[in-house]
């Protein structure tokens, strides 16, 4: 048995890049093993794809997206069984200008039926170009537009590996590495509060200014 880990992958300024990685379960295996043609073919689909005017406004106009990768890897160890990688014609860029740091997200809850944390996930999406109130909290609309526009870009990407490999449906899942499980997604939630995706400061750059004390 296996599952798909794709990548959403994007650029900020400096270097930086920054991705997104939903999983989905196959309902059934790959006919005869994994076909390099059918999963570029899938790859570059989803590559394509275009988030809705809520997600690249959540972007802004510093960050871009950049391509996709998808990597099938074993159920049983996580081991890479395939990949492919595709790069966007022209990156795409958000619409909105920048307001917050790079490591500032919106995260997208995934819930199962699965108990504990094997049965929960979680995605981080850039929220670099939308204001908080004075509450400190994102407003309720746009959290609610970027949920909807959430879905629709996962079915999307579900759609994408289904024509690719038509004898199979694909479920969006969380991985668990612990117990080497991936129970399927029933809900999707987002909080209204600006998270830290810690992990997009990796390769940024950062200039100093120092002042001798005392």
């Amino acid at each position: 048995m296996s599952y798909v880990r794709v990548s959403i992958l994007g650029l900020a300024p400096g270097g930086e890049t920054w991705s997104v990685n939903p999983v989905f379960d196959p309902t059934g295996e790959f006919p005869g093993g994994v076909d390099q043609t059918a999963l570029d073919t899938a790859c570059d689909a989803i590559a394509a794809l275009t988030p809705n005017a809520f997600l690249t406004g959540f972007m802004s106009t510093s960050l871009q997206l950049t391509g996709a990768k998808v990597e099938v890897r074993s159920d049983t160890d996580d081991s890479l069984i395939g990949i492919s990688q595709s790069v966007r014609p022209s990156p795409l860029s958000g619409t909105t200008s920048a307001l917050r740091g790079a490591q500032n997200a919106l995260v997208l809850s995934l819930r199962t039926t699965t108990p504990g944390a094997s049965g929960r996930g979680r995605l981080y999406w850039p929220a670099v170009g939308t204001g908080v109130g004075t509450d400190l909290r994102f407003p309720v609309g746009p959290v609610g537009d970027f949920l909807s526009g959430m879905k629709t870009y996962l079915n999307g990407m579900r759609t994408a590996l289904a024509s690719a490999f038509p004898t199979i449906g694909f479920d969006l899942a969380v991985r668990s590495k612990t117990t080497l499980t991936t129970p399927h997604v029933n809900k999707l939630q987002a909080g209204n509060v600006p998270d830290t995706q810690r992990r997009r400061r990796d390769a940024m750059i950062e200039d100093y200014t120092s002042l001798a004390f005392p």
